[in-house]
């Protein structure tokens, strides 16, 4: 059953297929309890015996974690529902007219290989959250904005917050309410500027994984001293297993959310 908002041109329709899908009795509970209002009259909206008022819709937003574009369709759609005269009607279905012609054109543009503008790499590597979010929409179990909030201990505000973004950018696409990863991609060489974060963004990340650390982690520190010819043969074995490891990742499974770090230094500053 379609669950994409934009492919509907009236809100009813959409309200009984995401409700269906999640489970309508319950659903329709809880959306209720949301909207402050009896789950008898989320039935009449449903049999079209009444409307939804747009503080009602927006409660409906929060409660399917529309991103705000997808919040924007869906109140144009309540509002051409409710509109009483022609023109009144006329005018909301050219504003979602709009927003379909707007995707199309962004659709078109994401299915180029292109790289990402700079502004938008910055955001990308401000946090470990946009990254992290990217990967997990790679798993089948971790598609949805609650399962990847639980997963990260992350509010799902800010999940929908990311997605949103990740969508805009070509780096995750939204069929129905789950989130896939997209065509574009992005690398980050030695030479850029945005490593630094990067590269701290993630330690941080490890060092709180210390305090909970599980049978399937591993982590190791330790101050060794060694000759100079065998600081570049220790380099070239971390060097050989990162590249065996990537073998690995590419041809496995997407099941775990997994962070892969590796540090070799000199302690001389």
């Amino acid at each position: 059953m379609e669950k994409d908002v934009f492919k509907f041109s009236h809100y009813r329709p959409y309200l009984r297929a995401r409700l269906e899908a999640a489970g309508a009795r319950g659903s329709k509970a809880q959306v209720a309890i949301i909207m402050g209002v009896q789950a008898t009259y989320v039935s009449q909206v449903l049999q079209e015996s009444a409307h939804l008022s747009l503080e009602q819709a927006e409660a409906a937003n929060i409660f399917f974690k529309h991103t705000t574009q997808e919040a924007h369709y869906f109140l144009l759609l309540v509002q051409k529902d409710r509109a009483g005269t022609k023109t009144l009607r006329e005018y909301f279905q050219k504003q979602m007219e709009d927003i379909l012609k707007s995707r199309l054109v962004l659709t078109e543009r994401l299915g180029k290989t292109q790289q990402l503008e700079d502004k938008d790499r910055s955001w990308y590597y401000s946090s470990w959250i946009p990254s992290a979010v990217h990967i997990a929409t790679t798993i089948p179990t971790l598609r949805t904005v609650e399962r990847i909030a639980e997963a990260l201990q992350v509010s799902s505000e800010k999940i929908v917050e990311t997605l949103e973004h990740l969508e805009a950018i070509g780096l995750v696409r939204k069929e129905g309410f789950e989130f896939h990863p997209g065509q574009q991609e992005i690398r980050l060489g030695k030479d850029s500027h945005y490593i630094l974060k990067h590269h701290t963004n993630w330690r941080l990340q490890a060092m709180q994984s210390l305090e909970r650390e599980r049978l399937n982690e591993l982590h190791y520190s330790g101050v060794v001293s060694l000759s100079t010819q065998d600081v570049v043969k220790i380099k070239d074995l971390l060097l050989e297993s990162i590249k065996n490891s990537i073998s690995v990742i590419k041809e496995s499974k997407e099941e775990q959310l997994f962070c892969l770090t590796m540090d070799f230094f000199d302690l001389k500053k």
